[in-house]
């Protein structure tokens, strides 16, 4: 969610640790003030939202008198981790040869980077922490972007438009409607989202239905990406072209990059953040129930504080989302979730931060 604004397209990752060397003030509150001072008219943005000197200056100064957490994911609509952002902050400004980019963390990197809340931190007993590893900063262009690779093609980012999804809400949900017109499982999303909207929070559709060739390279660059030798992205070749085989795919990709394997890695992560895929398996991408339209990836952000569900069932429930620590998202929200599996007949993949399957 933190973007410089500056003028040269950011390619190396940014150095992260837990140690504070700009940021000195005696609390969290007061070194985003700090960092707002020191920001001045640049300007950082993580999972969309565009933070310089004035706007943190303007947050560390908002309701004194509240716990700083519930003010900083009030005002963001976005479940940070006050610490870790400090850290990230810190490290921006740390890094004056960087004063001239432009550092954009996507929403992706920032759960995985412990800046916003991750499913591991609710569910999963391993939080993650800001500074284990370099953190990417260059701003990653939608598949829409992108021409759409041809056959044969390279991996990169142009995949991701050779197979495109929706890109518009309604879309999504008529492509559900379609894939299953009996269901009413576009109805029920419809319904749970514009209630959502109607009570101020921001929701999006990232994916409904998808092409199993999406699937399938979605997973690709994801495993690519994550590798970091020789012998690992050899493995990984030969296991993405026996599956393409096996599943009947045939997918026209070319997943070796020709300037070597390092070049392959960086491809690969290229395209993975254009399609924003940060998790993926091989079991997801053989079977996803997205290929027939049993599932649906939303996210829900900046719950109020007291939320109001009409489900299709007829139950009828308020929740309170006021205690500090609250996440104020639907996919970080444990006692909203058992409620909205419950009478709105959908299951919630814990692990995998946007996605639910229809149950009915």
């Amino acid at each position: 969610m933190l973007l410089l604004l500056i003028n040269a397209l950011a390619t190396e990752p940014l150095p992260a640790d837990r140690s504070l060397q700009v940021l000195n003030a005696a609390s969290p509150r007061a070194r985003i003030r700090q960092a707002g001072e020191k920001m001045g008219e640049h300007s950082v943005e993580i999972a969309g939202v565009d933070l310089d000197g004035p706007a943190l200056i303007a947050l560390a100064d908002t309701a004194p008198e509240e716990p700083f957490t519930r003010v900083v994911r009030e005002a963001t609509k976005r479940p940070v981790d006050v610490d870790d952002l400090v850290y990230f902050l810190d490290d921006v400004l740390r890094a004056e040869d960087r004063r001239g980019e432009d550092i954009c963390v996507t929403s992706g990197r920032a759960r995985s980077a412990g800046i916003l809340l991750h499913p591991n931190d609710v569910f999963g007993g391993t939080p993650r922490r800001y500074g284990t590893k370099p953190i990417n900063i260059d701003r990653p262009q939608p598949p829409e972007a992108h021409e759409p690779a041809a056959d044969g093609d390279v991996l990169g980012p142009e995949w991701s438009a050779r197979y495109p999804n929706p890109t518009e809400f309604e879309q999504h949900l008529a492509a559900l409607r379609e894939a299953r017109p009996d269901s009413g499982f576009a109805q029920r999303v419809r319904s749970l989202l514009a209630q959502l909207e109607a009570q101020d929070v921001e929701v999006y559709i990232t994916s409904a239905v998808r092409s199993r060739h999406r699937g399938y390279l979605m997973w690709g660059a994801f495993l690519l990406s994550r590798q970091s030798s020789s012998a690992g992205v050899d493995s990984t070749l030969k296991k993405l072209e026996t599956t393409n085989a096996d599943w009947g795919l045939h997918t026209p990709i070319t997943w070796s990059h020709p300037d070597g394997w390092e070049a392959t890695v960086e491809s690969a992560r290229q395209m993975a953040d254009s399609y924003g895929v940060v998790y993926a398996t091989e079991s997801g991408a053989r079977y996803s129930n997205h290929y027939g339209g049993q599932a649906v990836d939303f996210v829900a952000l900046g719950l109020p504080r007291s939320l109001h569900l009409v489900a299709p069932d007829g139950a009828i429930e308020t929740f309170d989302l006021s205690d500090p620590e609250e996440s104020r998202d639907l996919s970080l929200s444990a006692t909203l979730i058992r409620w909205v599996e419950e009478h709105f007949g959908m299951k919630k993949l814990k692990t995998d931060y946007p996605h639910w399957t229809d149950t009915r």
